[in-house]
């Protein structure tokens, strides 16, 4: 049986209630479809590299295409099924995209279950938690984790992100990458532990990596949270 080791942290989500915690997985590692290519293929496997790509292409292109069909899919491994959201007024409102929702959701299969219900979950004493930045928006290239505009609108998505006020130094830095220079980003909208919006400040032309640092909701001492990926201003 494998093991999923896993931490506890404080429930933010419950302030009525004291010293309640949430599990989070951590320190476990993340394949990518390189991975899954190479494992596939491997010692002993009469599959080749161009050929096992094709076929994983092929098996989500095909997915992709009964979805633009509007139809559902189902497998061992995966569902893929629409949902809708959003509240219709009366019988004869009909769907609008400024006020209702179309997504597609990806439900795991019996095989999927079968395999996570044998893993077993190992407890690992609580380390502290940085911020995570998962993703960075900029909406005036409409690119992800790619580019940022001086001066333009970014949303960042992740965990524990919130700036709590609690030390000078909190706040959303941009470092570029030529000289070490840092600019902190003053006009936040959006300040969600899950989600921060903000005016990136005058950025040069150049390469810049993001940084988060901030506080726990009661705490004094400065978490710093560095995004990996480098970010191109133009």
């Amino acid at each position: 049986m494998s093991s999923l080791n896993y931490s506890l942290y404080e429930n933010k989500l419950t302030k009525d209630v004291d010293n309640d915690y949430i599990a989070r997985p951590v320190n476990n590692v993340i394949r990518d479809r390189q991975a899954l290519i190479d494992v596939i293929t491997g010692p002993g496997s009469i599959l080749k590299p161009t050929e096992t790509t094709a076929s994983i292409d092929a098996y989500w292109n095909t997915i992709i295409g009964f979805i633009e069909k509007g139809e559902n899919y189902r497998d061992d491994f995966i569902t893929v099924k629409f949902e809708m959201g959003g509240v219709y007024i009366t019988l004869d409102d009909r769907f609008d995209r400024d006020r209702h929702s179309l997504v597609v959701n990806l439900v795991p299969g019996s095989a999927l279950s079968k395999a996570a219900a044998a893993v077993r979950p190992t407890y690992k004493k609580t380390q502290e938690v940085a911020p995570n930045i998962e993703t960075v928006y900029d909406w005036a290239s409409d690119s992800t984790n790619e580019l940022l505009s001086s001066e333009g609108i970014v949303e960042i998505s992740g965990e524990d992100l919130k700036l709590y006020g609690t030390h000078d130094e909190e706040g959303i830095f941009f470092i570029n990458q030529a000289n070490g220079s840092e600019v902190k980003a003053e006009k936040v909208r959006t300040n969600l532990p899950s989600e921060l919006s903000l005016q990136a400040p005058v950025l040069e032309a150049g390469e810049y990596r993001m940084e988060i640092r901030n506080t726990t909701r009661k705490g004094k001492s400065l978490r710093v949270g560095i995004f990996a990926q480098k970010f191109t201003v133009s």
